[in-house]
């Protein structure tokens, strides 16, 4: 084996292990995989990557937000703040009530009073919804976006990848980010495949990731995220 080809199956491994704590850390701070910040790798990472793993002020929560943020974003500016059928930065918090209530979905205030979260959503033209946590700002304004779905086929979840690239490709930008292939026949080679799709704007950041949990089946993760032009560069 050739040094050179050595050398960028080590960059590959370090890249796909990078890549593996950042989901597993974004998996955690889910409700239903909170459980893993107990984990003392997990938590020893989260918290040196600045996550809040206790209880936090709604102020402090967010500002918590704005600073991780700075890391992702680019320096072009999004063509929109699109998030599930709503507007970052611009749907209020009364108008996600009422959605809440139209669309008969259960939802209440998390740990911190600026979260809310929903479980088991109908989701038009798409698979369920079985996660949902919604981040409101002291102006009340709507300011990320932070879903999971699941299918026991993975089929449609695929399917709904590709349908949210094109759409965020179209309304958004291009992507900054791509790993993997998101077709079912890569997803389904081995356990904890991913394919990650990435939009990193200077006011917005958006990334769909798919992810192979076994004999669980595949998840599929959308996240959306929105900083002020206030916010600090």
């Amino acid at each position: 084996m050739s040094l050179k080809t050595t050398l960028v199956k080590a960059a590959a491994s370090i890249g796909a292990a990078a890549l593996l704590g950042t989901a597993l850390i974004g998996v955690a701070h889910t409700p239903w995989g909170r459980p893993l910040l107990k984990l003392p790798l997990l938590s020893a990472l989260a918290q040196h990557a600045g996550c809040p793993v206790g209880s936090i002020e709604p102020a402090a929560f967010e500002a918590v937000r704005r600073q991780k943020l700075q890391g992702d974003v680019g320096t072009a500016t999004a063509g929109a703040h699109p998030a599930l059928g709503f507007t970052l930065g611009q749907t209020r918090r009364s108008d996600v009530a009422a959605w809440v209530a139209s669309s008969h979905s259960s939802c209440k205030a998390g740990s911190v009073a600026s979260v809310l979260e929903c479980r088991n959503v109908t989701s038009s033209g798409a698979p369920p919804i079985s996660q949902l946590r919604l981040q409101f700002d002291a102006q009340q304004r709507l300011v990320s976006v932070d879903l999971f779905r699941a299918d026991p086929e993975g089929s449609a979840l695929v399917e709904r990848f590709q349908t949210l690239a094109r759409e965020l490709d179209a309304r958004v930008g291009p992507a900054t980010n791509s790993v993997g292939a998101p077709t079912l026949a890569f997803m389904k080679q081995s356990g904890l495949q991913t394919a990650v799709r990435t939009y990193g704007y200077r006011d917005y950041v958006a990334t769909a990731m798919l992810l192979n949990f076994g004999k669980r089946g595949l998840r599929l993760r959308e996240q959306y995220q929105w900083l002020p032009p206030d916010a600090p560069a």
